[in-house]
């Protein structure tokens, strides 16, 4: 028995020696030029990259200048196309004999294939392959838990663990996570989806298709088994380009809660998503770098040290201390005799100037007295009568809707300050589009119109939608309570060449829903539809637009005039465009926003000779223009004309509309011209009303 025991030990240690002679004979201390032509980065993790070299593939430690070849596997120099997402993760398992730096897993996961490989240390011996499912197209991959775990986001929202045990063996596998799925849309489709890990928590990050385009942050609750829509990053911030995903840590003011991304193949310009406020801007606070060879970006702070390029840098013992997302404290005493010394109506002058809803909120809570003077509001449709005069600046106002207590901001570009509606009919409701004083209103698969009027407010109940991910983009034809014939439209893009069509006419007890071909390539833009000339038409990324309509014998049809090619300058796919209607002229414009902050505006023509003319001026109309909303008012009472409005504010939050005259930014208030950087803010509505009290 002795015998044996130290025979087995002198095997392994001669096993151990042989493995180590190896791991000595595929590494080397080199400098690389890793910019050099034919090498390509498919992925990094802090210091180590992952790199293919014709037929070779090797990590290589930038800051040591450590190099280990990797194992051969045949097809290799095709892994450039092939592979979906590599993911290169820390191993704290295994410290290198040189340096004293831990080494690093590299998994290849590929497009077309129902499993991934792996390869790591100790020895870095082999490539192991890991199934995964079958019957489902892998989205991302992620590290998280500090290089333990790999988790896969798979087409219809499943989730896959992959266990990194100390060294990879065939044992290796994917084990399901059958208890929930991720909120993602199985068939329409996304601007983007990535998985995010912070630490030891794990993200889902979606952007989808249409209105409202915010990014989504969802954090995976593996205790609970369910996904948690988050509103504040505590701490870190996100990048994301292309299929790759970063987040660290920041503790800059104008840095916090953001979401950093690039669009389509645009890769120097950097946008800025904030999801507290849903803004989105372009931004200079950080650089990308994108070689020609590397598919990772690489990003920086301006003129600051280079931020960390991974996905979970600490050590076990370096956990994320959790600091509260706000800091309370007791209101200071309140004096009464400031409401006895001052006049009734001085007081209502200083609530009218209360600009933030902090502010607003806080002065009604001080008395009774002060809660009568600045009451909640409702409001008062104004009636869409061509004849009118005018219009003055009290009748146009921004609607934002805070969903966790269902509080309406109404925001007047043209006084400069914000009332407050109380809802609760709104709680956790997300507003679809506006209207004629209407809100078409989505609460999980619940859909209703709203019209919360001074003497008692509408709600009409419509049928359930058949999934929770319904329609990119919605519209109704006209006011319920003006027309029996109201018609509700949405439209959501499954694909490049085909489009999923939802639709609800008066009286209908169920949605009819129907899929529709499109004869050339079609992604639906951010702007909602609008409702022209008994049509409703929807513009795409590229300016063509798709209209849909009903025949008097019930048939519905889907065709798409083909604009692109007319429009001049041209439009890339960065630009965000948005339909307007004018009603006196019957006329449809096109308002086109390109990343640098150009605006141009085009009149359209369906007629026998498609036209699509560039406007300079639209002399005595405003043109007002959301995601959610579109409106076009002719001889409104305000010292500003030929304008676009957008709900759009400067670095210093004072409110900027867009000269046609001038060909640049105004700031409002002043009306001088604006070069900083425009802040959009998404999810907003134009809403045309008369606020009174309640």
């Amino acid at each position: 028995m002795e015998t044996n025991f130290y025979s087995s030990v002198r095997a392994q240690e001669k096993a151990e020696e042989k493995d180590k002679k190896y791991l000595s004979s595929i590494t080397s201390k080199e400098q690389i030029d890793v910019n050099e032509k034919g090498i390509y980065c498919l992925a990094r993790w802090d210091d180590w990259g992952f790199f293919i070299d014709i037929c070779e593939c090797f990590i290589y430690n930038i800051k040591c200048h450590t190099k280990i070849m990797l194992p051969y596997y045949y097809h290799c120099d095709d892994w450039i196309t092939e592979v979906l997402k590599c993911v290169v993760s820390p191993s704290t398992h295994e410290y290198f004999p040189y340096d004293d730096q831990y080494l690093c897993n590299v998994s290849l996961f590929f497009h077309q294939e129902p499993y991934c490989l792996i390869t790591g240390p100790p020895y870095y011996k082999k490539w192991i392959k890991v199934k995964l499912y079958d019957d489902n197209r892998l989205i991302d991959a992620v590290t998280f838990c500090n290089g333990d775990k790999i988790c896969t986001l798979f087409q219809e929202g499943k989730l896959g663990i992959i266990q990194m045990i100390p060294e990879i063996t065939k044992t290796t596998c994917l084990s399901p996570v059958t208890t929930f799925r991720a909120p993602i849309d199985a068939t329409a489709m996304h601007r983007s989806i990535h998985l995010v890990s912070w630490q030891d928590q794990l993200f889902l990050v979606q952007q989808k298709i249409g209105s409202p385009s915010i990014f989504e942050v969802w954090e995976v609750d593996f205790e609970t088994n369910q996904f948690n829509r988050v509103f504040n990053l505590d701490g870190f911030i996100i990048f994301l380009s292309g299929q790759f995903s970063a987040a660290t840590c920041s503790s800059l003011p104008q840095e916090n809660n953001k979401v950093y991304f690039t669009q389509c193949n645009d890769h120097r310009t950097l946008y800025a998503f904030h999801i507290g406020e849903q803004s989105l801007s372009t931004t200079k606070q950080f650089r990308v770098n994108r070689p020609p060879n590397s598919v990772p970006p690489l990003f920086a702070r301006s003129g600051r040290a280079k931020i960390q390029h991974n996905t979970s840098t600490s050590t076990r013992g370096d956990k994320l201390k959790k600091h509260p997302s706000g800091i309370t404290s007791k209101p200071a005493p309140v004096d009464s005799s400031i409401c006895i010394h001052l006049s009734q109506d001085l007081q209502r002058e200083i609530s009218r100037h209360l600009i933030s809803q902090e502010a607003y909120m806080n002065f009604r809570l001080v008395c009774k007295l002060w809660r009568s003077v600045a009451p909640p509001l409702r409001w008062k449709v104004v009636v869409d009568d061509h004849a009118a005069a005018s219009y003055d600046q009290d009748s146009m106002w921004l609607l934002s809707l805070n969903q966790k207590d269902g509080l309406c901001s109404f925001y007047n570009p043209f006084r400069n300050f914000n009332c407050y509606m109380s809802n609760t009919d709104l709680v956790g409701c997300e507003i679809r589009y506006a209207k004629y004083g209407w809100l078409l209103v989505s609460k999980g698969k619940s859909l209703f119109l709203l019209e919360p009027s001074p003497s008692g407010k509408q709600i009409i109940h419509l049928p359930q939608k058949t999934d929770d991910y319904f329609c990119d983009i919605m519209s109704f034809s006209t006011s319920p309570t003006s027309s029996s014939a109201w018609l509700i439209f949405g439209i959501a893009s499954l694909n490049l060449f085909q489009v999923r069509i939802s639709y609800l006419r008066q009286g209908d007890d169920k949605w009819t829903t129907i899929t529709r071909d499109s004869e050339v390539p079609f992604i639906l833009s951010s702007s909602s539809p609008v409702y022209f000339g008994e049509e409703f038409c929807v513009i795409g990324q590229h300016g063509d637009v798709g209209v849909f309509g009903i025949l008097k014998d019930g048939t519905p049809y889907w065709v798409i005039h083909q604009l692109s090619q007319l429009y001049s300058p041209p439009i890339s796919g960065d630009c965000r465009l948005f339909l307007v209607q004018r009603q006196d002229q019957n006329v449809l414009h096109s308002v086109v926003v390109t990343p640098q902050h150009d605006v141009h505006v085009y009149e359209l023509d369906f007629g026998s000779n498609i036209i699509v003319k560039l406007v300079k001026e639209v002399k005595n109309w405003l043109l007002f223009t959301s995601e959610a909303s579109s409106i076009a008012i002719c001889g409104m009472n305000v010292n500003v004309d030929n304008a676009v409005f957008f709900p759009t504010f400067n670095t210093c939050n004072d409110y900027t509309y867009y000269s046609l005259e001038d060909v640049a930014f105004k700031v409002l208030k002043d009306n001088c011209t604006d070069k900083t950087q425009q802040k959009e803010l998404l999810n907003r509505d134009w809403i045309r009303c008369e606020l009174t009290v309640n």
